[in-house]
């Protein structure tokens, strides 16, 4: 039940973080004065954006949060 819990927050911030991005994508593009410079600065946004947020879940998903918590609660 715990887990459920857990995995429900971490939803909600890569959806939180998902939203941001898109945000950030759209003021790049709008925003920049150089098309080459945009194109630039939003392919190395994605990647790294991308980058991260699979390396997080990766690392989010290999913990066991049963084992975690059955060791927290009594």
């Amino acid at each position: 039940m715990v887990s459920l819990i857990i995995f429900a927050l971490y939803a909600t911030v890569i959806l939180i973080y998902l939203f941001i991005s898109f945000f950030i994508v759209y003021h790049l593009v709008k925003y920049s004065v150089d098309s080459e410079f945009k194109t630039v600065m939003m392919v190395f946004f994605v990647v790294v954006s991308a980058g991260l947020l699979i390396s997080n879940m990766a690392l989010f998903f290999s913990i066991d949060w049963n084992l975690v918590f059955s060791n927290l609660l009594p």
